[in-house]
């Protein structure tokens, strides 16, 4: 038994050290994300062998809160980046800018422009439009 644990550690350490080569290079913040996940989960299954290794269930309750942790952390990570490619996107469909000003003027006829916001209730949304 202590053959298979011993070659499964060396297994997840080398899997460690090319996920650790990816988060390192990248190339992009979607690669080290996704490489960051990984890494959490092998250190999970590292802890599960050497739980299994002294045959102890103590190492349980550090199990789940790490595997919580990578979740909601995963999670708010993906979301962040998200918001940040969804803010640099300022065309429209015909694919003009929009010039606006910090109020919301467009600069050339002096209209104001309130752009549709996800966050807000339909009921919001539509008066805003009617209001337009």
């Amino acid at each position: 038994m202590t053959i298979v644990l011993t070659l499964a550690l060396a297994m997840l350490g080398a899997a460690a050290a090319l996920v650790l080569v990816r988060l390192f290079r990248g190339p992009s913040n979607l690669d080290r994300i996704i490489a960051a996940e990984i890494l959490l989960v092998i250190v999970i299954a590292g802890v599960a062998l050497e739980s299994a290794r002294q045959g102890t269930s103590t190492y349980l309750p550090l199990l789940m809160v790490l595997g919580l942790v990578g979740f909601v952390g995963g999670v708010a990570v993906t979301r962040f980046m998200s918001r940040d490619t969804d803010d640099t996107d300022d065309t429209d469909d015909t694919g003009d800018t929009g010039d606006t000003d910090e109020a919301g003027e467009t600069q050339e006829t002096g209209e104001t422009h309130e752009p549709d916001r996800p966050d807000q209730p339909d009921e919001v949304q539509r008066q805003t439009r009617e209001q337009q």
